[in-house]
């Protein structure tokens, strides 16, 4: 019955840390990892597979096997390598009052969380170029 309950605590934290992203999780917290390596081979003592044990957990299979091998899962593949690893200086400023704005705006979003506004189309293309996207 402990067991069960440890379970729900793990799949309410996993829940909160999955909240609001879109793909990808923050590092689960040891503590949390060694839950789940331990309720894995629970699983698996009882007959079960690590693929049954991750889905009750709510966390992926290759989390789940990499959690067994002992490395966190985020670090287990290897990262795309960088375009370059310099940085270009950028100008902001703001808009003065009552100029109009000319065309569509755009938004630029990366994946690492950075976010560009109020861009014009070729103003976007620009910034995309200089930074070799």
């Amino acid at each position: 019955m402990e067991l069960e309950k440890e379970l729900e605590q793990f799949r309410q934290e996993a829940q909160r840390l999955k909240a609001g992203r879109r793909s990808g999780s923050l590092p689960f917290a040891q503590t949390l990892r060694a839950f789940a390596v331990r309720y894995a081979e629970h699983t698996v003592a009882a007959g079960g597979t690590v693929t049954d044990a991750a889905q009750k957990l709510g966390v992926s299979g290759p989390t789940l096997y990499e959690w067994r091998k002992g490395r966190p899962a985020e670090r287990s593949r290897p990262k795309p390598a960088a375009k370059s690893g310099v940085l270009v200086p950028v100008r902001v400023r703001e808009r003065p009052v009552g100029e109009a704005e000319v065309g569509p705006r755009v938004v630029l979003v990366s994946p690492g969380g950075w976010r560009v506004e109020g861009l014009g189309v070729e103003g976007a293309l620009q910034l995309l170029g200089r930074l070799e996207c």
